[in-house]
């Protein structure tokens, strides 16, 4: 088996774990359902409850990821969102953005991960690249090593969110040569204007359409191949951060 295929027997053990201490609070006398019973937890349930929240967290990123391939595959609603001023190109726009977004969510988990596993105590604010090195306990772990190389593979689209979330730019050239025709051309048929055939020679609105959809096809390759590096990132940070777990977890018993 491949590193950066996910560990089938680690995944066992680990639910296993998890299964066990849920069923130790279910079956703990002061259990209450209208309450929050955290506090009946063991020690290894209460470690078992941190990591698989986190875990579940990261699960739910994968398949939000993959979700976005189904999203720009087709355009539906069409006129609904068109009478909503929503083009085409403001939905492969938006899930450009989400795509930026979770693949940098990704990032931020695997940390909090390596966090709760190593239980270095970190809040999730102070849980940053700089504290996490400089702790002794995890700075040379292959659990580091993944993150690290995870941020340098996926560096341009972490930039690319940042300049989203903080500057709100979206630099996308295609898009914008696409876009700039478009609203010549709907501004035309909404105000009645004459674009003239200067530029329908120069820009047909057919070409326009071919240039739409290969920039469609284009994106959804992109988004398909980075998403399946992350999944692969995935596994091998699972694979060589549960055994950690499962070895912590068992000094709890």
């Amino acid at each position: 088996m491949k590193i950066t295929e996910f560990n089938g027997e680690l995944f066992k053990d680990f639910i296993e774990i998890v299964h066990r201490t849920m069923k130790e609070i279910h079956n703990h006398p002061e259990y209450n359902l209208s309450k929050n019973n955290y506090n009946l937890l063991s020690h290894e349930g209460k470690y078992a409850d941190k990591v698989f929240s986190i875990y579940s967290k990261i699960t739910e990123v994968k398949e939000d990821l993959r979700k976005i391939e189904i999203f720009l595959r087709r355009f539906p609603l069409k006129k609904f969102y068109e009478e909503n001023e929503i083009s085409h190109l403001d939905y492969i726009k938006y899930h450009t953005e989400v795509f930026y977004h979770k693949s940098n969510t990704l990032l931020d988990l695997f940390k909090l991960m390596v966090n709760e596993v190593y239980e270095l105590g970190y809040s999730e604010k102070k849980c940053t690249w700089g504290n996490l090195i400089k702790s002794e306990i995890v700075k040379e772990t292959l659990s580091i090593k993944v993150i690290e190389f995870y941020h340098k593979s996926f560096k341009h689209i972490i930039e690319a969110r940042n300049f989203n979330t903080h500057r709100g730019i979206f630099k996308d050239s295609e898009k914008d040569d696409i876009q700039s025709s478009m609203i010549i051309y709907k501004n035309s048929e909404k105000f009645n204007i004459e674009i003239g055939d200067d530029f329908r020679k120069m820009m047909p609105k057919f070409y326009l359409e071919y240039k739409l959809k290969k920039y469609k096809n284009d994106k959804l390759l992109y988004i398909k191949s980075g998403n399946n590096v992350a999944e692969q990132y995935i596994n091998f940070f699972m694979n060589v951060t549960i055994p950690e777990f499962l070895k912590r977890a068992k000094e709890k018993q």
